[in-house]
């Protein structure tokens, strides 16, 4: 009997600095295609498999092991614009390692006229839009080497990608959403568990890609809903997050509320969802009360008329003003997103936008930067509007007709100085006894007497969490891997004299972000005394020399000309005296350069 093909999902994490959040990767489209390809028949031929849950903390080169010793036959991708850069590194890196597999990319960020995707052929396929009728097609086409004619797949050729002809069959979500025993659809540790109850968009915003990928709207029927929140709850659902775009254009949705209502009487579930205030009725905000709908997001993006119309989202203010208002006086926790750099919008408008928002009672205000989103129609339409973006993910917009460069640092300064605007999260101390420092903490020492060219290897190996030290310094020679395993890290270096040190400081810091580009590092510095704080520029421009890490392009940090991704510390020595005045002024240096 043949042996059952391997298919890896893969869908990298976001990597942030928060040490106390959890980040949220949840592998929905990985159990959709899976259900998919079984319904089709694929399990006797293919055994679908997914990467243990630690191993989605390593770094790029620990996690490439993991996935070698896996031996897919096939790898799938999601992308999203936090992983995509990530995503192609790596899978270039191991159809290096393994030339005869298959890869396959998919998800939000694969568009047909995508900045870079296309320009390296390193997916075997790339399929644009929905895959659950696309999937189980390409699993057979790699079995009979007869490849698929599909308009919205890509399939690499010796000349290039081709794209198909034919459209794929619909997708019919009551045919499609798998059980809720799924892996990836059963609650996590903490309850929470995920709900798809429609599938595309009845708004048509140029920003977005849903009007790009799906033209239609499907639906579960409320008896189909209910029963899959009954399991989730026998699964030890505690909160189910509904990730429908507009909760409520279900043409059944009072009835949902009343079933969600009676069945939830004791409160053993808490709900959020995404909702079109403006269609939201005094009976149905009671209806989300009494279901416990915890948390309600509405998108409201600008209060003027004029950039409603250029966005394509037309909007009753007075009605959006009603329905958030009767969402609010419920208590219900409404969380309203206001947009900045979006086509005729002036600095005039998101003022007003936002101060009419943080007027609302109960609300959580969310104002957030443009993003030129590969696939969309304002991405089409950018030289219209004079729109300038990065060419990187996210994407952000950075200037357009009516907003300068100096005017997106304005609202970015709003923000900063409003503490309940304030969503990312800048470094508490940069100089001090106690700093907050990522788990895996590796100690760099100065060696005990002089080093001679050759006499140490550098770096040491280091066990997770071990602290042992090792020695960098200049010798030539064979360096060995960065150690260390995890994609978040601290390096401290400690001993005497760290200015004397600082090439072979700032060549290892070099080094670990050549090697490790998509890590975030915190490179510590542990004096025993006060060091020349020339020490701290140099190091600040051995990191400024390297590209940009993603997180270092969001408003927050680039509009300011911060990095983010690849900080400086200094940890204070114990039972040393150092002065106020030199850690004032080392703070000073790092957190102009630092967020």
């Amino acid at each position: 009997m043949a042996l059952r093909k391997k298919v890896l999902f893969l869908q990298l994490p976001q990597i942030d600095n928060d040490l106390h959040g959890d980040t949220e990767n949840i592998p929905l489209a990985a159990a959709y295609l899976q259900y998919a390809a079984e319904q089709e028949g694929a399990s006797p031929t293919h055994e679908f498999i997914h990467l243990p849950e630690s191993a989605t903390a390593y770094d790029n080169p620990n996690l490439l092991s993991v996935m070698v010793n896996l031996k897919p036959d096939i790898i799938v991708c999601t992308l999203y614009l936090w992983n995509i850069e990530r995503t192609v590194r790596m899978m270039q890196e191991f159809r290096t390692l393994q030339p005869t597999v298959r890869i396959l990319f998919g998800g939000p960020e694969a568009a047909m006229s995508h900045p870079f995707l296309f320009k390296r052929p390193i997916a075997d396929a790339i399929v644009v839009g929905e895959g659950e009728t696309v999937f189980p097609a390409l699993l057979r086409s790699f079995k009979t080497r007869q490849p698929v004619n599909f308009s919205t797949v890509a399939i690499r050729t010796p000349k290039g990608y081709r794209w198909g002809t034919r459209l794929p069959a619909p997708v019919r979500l009551s045919h499609q959403i798998p059980p809720p025993g799924y892996e990836a659809c059963r609650p996590d540790a903490k309850g929470m568990a995920y709900l798809e109850t429609s599938r595309g968009c009845p708004r048509h915003c140029t920003y977005c890609r849903y009007p790009h990928l799906r033209r239609s709207m499907s639906f579960l029927e409320p008896d189909d809903i209910l029963s899959q929140i009954a399991a989730l709850l026998k699964l030890g659902a505690r909160e189910i997050r509904f990730v429908d775009p507009t909760f409520n254009a279900h043409p059944r949705f009072r009835d949902i509320l009343l079933r969600l209502a009676a069945f939830n009487r004791k409160g053993s579930l808490s709900f959020f969802a995404e909702l079109n205030a403006e269609r939201v009725t005094d009976e149905e905000a009671d209806l989300l009360a009494k279901a416990r709908f915890v948390d309600i997001e509405v998108g409201v993006q600008s209060r003027d008329a004029t950039v409603l119309k250029a966005i394509r989202r037309p909007t009753s203010l007075i009605r959006l003003d009603a329905g958030i208002k009767r969402l609010t006086r419920r208590r219900i926790r409404t969380t309203v997103d206001i947009m900045y750099g979006l086509p005729t919008q002036r600095l005039k408008d998101v003022r007003q936008s936002l101060n009419w928002a943080l007027k609302l009672r109960h609300a959580n205000i969310q104002c957030l930067q443009t993003l030129l989103l590969p696939g969309t129609e304002l991405r089409e339409l950018r030289a219209e509007w004079r729109i300038q973006s990065q060419a990187l993910p996210p994407y952000a917009v950075t200037k357009t007709s009516t907003l300068s460069p100096g005017d997106f640092q304005s609202v970015e300064h709003m923000i900063a100085q409003h503490p309940t605007l304030r969503s990312d999260v800048p470094t508490p101390r940069f100089v001090g006894r106690k700093l907050d420092l990522f788990a895996e903490q590796i100690t760099a020492s100065s060696p005990p007497r002089p080093c001679v060219a050759g006499e140490h290897d550098w770096p040491k190996m280091q066990a997770f969490g071990s602290h042992r030290p090792f020695l960098p310094h200049e010798a030539a020679g064979d360096l060995g891997p960065i150690p260390g395993t995890q994609n978040r890290r601290a390096f401290l270096f400690t001993g005497a004299d760290l200015f004397a040190r600082r090439k072979a400081i700032a060549s290892f810091i070099g080094r670990a972000i050549r090697e490790l580009p998509d890590n975030l590092f915190q490179f510590v510095l542990v004096p025993e005394a006060e060091e020349p704080l020339d020490l701290l520029d140099e190091l600040i421009a051995i990191i400024r020399r390297h590209p940009s890490h993603l997180i270092d392009r969001y408003a927050s940090v680039a509009l300011k000309n911060k990095i983010a991704s690849r900080r400086l510390m200094i940890q204070l020595p114990r039972g040393r005296s150092i002065s106020r005045e030199w850690t004032d002024d080392a703070d000073s240096i790092l957190s102009a350069a630092f967020f």
